[in-house]
């Protein structure tokens, strides 16, 4: 089913397409009198969505930060994010000083970004690793390094995001900060390898239930363990001594589908209709979901009467969100892509009136309205055009993050899409064409 909605003519109309949309006005009008055409839109030709899921490996050892925390939800399960580091040695002259005293050692993060709810205490765990990381190794989202049970630290805090300097600091007991102090003053501590030795990292956790991924930025000149001490002259002059952590951090990413909708996701050829999941479907990058659509009916377009030509082709997807101040944004940009029955990203959709470019669509939404209006739209006039004039075949599309774009941050945004059957935010396929009247 679709419906053909009329707008005002002649000039008006103009004024109003012209004014919000750029492509070919023209057309037709070397064959028939301006005044004799009419601009009409379709836009309720069926669009069908579906969520899929590809599973495949991405390098988190690449990224400066290091992802902590979780997000539980009843549609698309629960992902969880743990880090790992190790420590670097910096050459130092505490052995050679004299009449200094030990005050205290301290584990400083700056953190860079989060993901979620952050009004409430986020509590950080920090586990000691059983074996020293693989130095200079190339590490994935899947891999983990076996860490103690039991934390060697557990921080809880409120991030601050106001702060000049967002940091969080945990001092580390005093026994094991002694006894590191000792050994480097003993020289028995020398190197990167007696460090790893005797530290030999750090396992991030996060055991709060609230969705929320805090970034912590493991590269920063201001992250590492501080060593504090004072000196034993009158003023008791303070001095500290950082060590970073080497470039050897990575994240895993965990997702549980079990008892929800997409646990039925277990092939690359599997999907879920949004029609079972809420009429939505999901794009989330680090759980490997994206959104099928298919355009049944587009290669057996019945064209209007005194048809002349499509001007343009809108895919307006509107995002499921209430509040542009859920600290939850969806991904800056997405893609579409041509897909096969193994639900792979073949090659881009072409974009525009021209195919030159691919069909890409950054996030915008209206900041003064009243409520939230906000879309993603994509431009496929070439494509549409092609289809209906039979000159390229009708595919399935994958909506997904631009390939080359995955950050660690956008590999934890979620968006969710309404289908045409939703209540609020919903897909449209939006048609300009032109008639002669």
């Amino acid at each position: 089913m679709r419906t053909l909605l009329r707008l005002a003519l002649p000039i008006v109309a103009g004024l109003l397409i012209s004014g919000c949309m750029s492509g070919d006005l023209d057309v037709g009008q070397n064959l028939i009198n301006p005044d004799e055409m009419e601009l009409q839109y379709i836009d309720t030709v069926t669009v069908n969505l579906s969520t899929v899921m590809v599973p495949d490996s991405f390098v988190t050892s690449s990224d400066s930060t290091i992802l902590v925390g979780r997000w539980t939800d009843t549609q698309t399960g629960q992902m969880e994010g743990r880090g790992f580091a190790s420590l670097s040695y910096v050459t130092n002259d505490l052995p050679d000083q004299k009449g200094i005293r030990f005050d205290s050692l301290v584990l400083e993060m700056v953190y860079g970004y989060s993901v979620g709810d952050t009004l409430k205490p986020f509590t950080l765990q920090i586990h000691q690793l059983r074996q020293p990381l693989d130095i200079g190794a190339v590490h994935y989202n899947t891999q983990s390094v076996a860490y103690n049970a039991t934390p060697l630290i557990t921080n809880t805090f409120l991030p601050q995001f106001k702060e000049e300097i967002r940091q969080v600091r945990v001092r580390i007991p005093d026994a094991m900060a002694q006894a590191f102090y000792a050994k480097l003053v003993s020289k028995e501590i020398n190197s990167n390898e007696t460090m790893s030795d005797y530290w030999k990292g750090f396992a991030f956790l996060s055991p709060a239930a609230s969705n929320v991924f805090l970034g912590l930025n493991l590269t920063s000149s201001l992250s590492g363990i501080r060593l504090y001490y004072r000196g034993n002259d009158i003023s008791q002059t303070a001095g500290n001594l950082l060590f970073p952590f080497q470039a050897s951090q990575f994240t895993q990413l965990t997702n549980n589908r079990s008892g929800t909708p997409l646990q039925a996701l277990q092939r690359a050829s599997d999907a879920v209709s949004s029609r079972t999941t809420q009429n939505s479907s999901f794009v989330v990058p680090g759980a490997f979901l994206s959104t099928r659509l298919e355009i049944p009916s587009l290669s057996e377009f019945i064209k209007p009467e005194n048809f002349i030509g499509l001007n343009r082709a809108e895919l307006i997807i509107e995002p499921i969100r209430r509040d542009v101040r859920d600290n939850n944004p969806p991904p800056d940009q997405l893609a579409l892509y041509f897909t096969n029955n193994q639900n792979e990203t073949v090659e881009a959709v072409p974009g525009f009136s021209t195919g030159a470019s691919a069909a890409v669509a950054s996030y915008s939404y209206l900041p003064n309205a009243i409520e939230l209006e906000d879309a993603y739209v994509f431009n496929i006039t070439h494509y549409v055009n092609q289809v209906m004039k039979g000159l390229s075949v009708n595919r399935p599309m994958l909506l997904k993050v631009p390939v080359g774009q995955s950050t660690m941050k956008t590999m934890i945004q979620r968006v969710t899409f309404g289908n045409r059957q939703s209540t609020t935010d919903r897909i449209r396929l939006k048609l300009y064409i032109t008639s002669d009247t």
